[in-house]
């Protein structure tokens, strides 16, 4: 039984580290807010997630690997 709101905003929280030339350089945590459960496809958090830890290293978003996703 699901207990939240289909419309209800969701948060995750990701663990990652960034990566140059095959050497973890860096490594960090971000969270990311969905409107509702339409703006929360797996696809869309992963992204949206790596853009962000890959804006706060000013790498690109190929340099970011998560290490885990919760949703909180």
């Amino acid at each position: 039984m699901c207990t939240s709101a289909p419309d209800a905003p969701r948060e995750y929280f990701a663990d990652y580290e960034v990566y140059q030339e095959g050497h973890a350089v860096a490594w960090g945590q971000v969270t990311y807010r969905a409107r509702n459960a339409a703006d929360a496809t797996a696809a869309d958090v992963v992204a949206s997630l790596r853009q962000q830890a890959a804006y706060m290293h000013e790498v690109d978003a190929g340099a970011i690997r998560l290490r885990c996703i919760a949703r909180l």
